[in-house]
């Protein structure tokens, strides 16, 4: 029996139609990419790629400032956050305050 060819085919037209959320892995003590360009709208996803607790957190280690803060318990642990308004945005990592990232955030429009 063939393979479903147009059923693949449409199952890989709508995967093309949505763009994949822009991701942030965090692996050996780092986020990567440090500082992520996204236009406002956007959704950001992070994923723990080492074996030991991490969190995303949003503001500075010395004044996270209440916008988000996830933790990412295990290997594997995701989470995301949407950026609607225009700014920077600056995170770190609760356990390990050396671990920082930015996420910029263009006016929806602008690149």
């Amino acid at each position: 029996m063939k393979p479903p060819v147009a059923l693949f085919a449409f199952a890989a037209v709508a995967a093309l139609g949505r763009p994949a959320a822009p991701q942030v892995t965090i692996k050996t003590f780092a986020f990567g990419p440090k500082t992520l360009d996204v236009p406002a709208g956007t959704t950001v996803v992070w994923t723990n790629a080492d074996d030991i607790e991490h969190t995303v957190t949003s503001g500075m280690p010395d004044q996270p400032d209440g916008r988000f803060d996830h933790p990412l318990a295990t290997k594997g642990a995701t989470a995301s956050v949407r950026f609607d308004s225009a700014g920077t945005w600056s995170y770190f990592c609760k356990r390990h305050s050396f671990m920082r990232g930015e996420i910029r955030v263009t006016p929806k429009g602008e690149r």
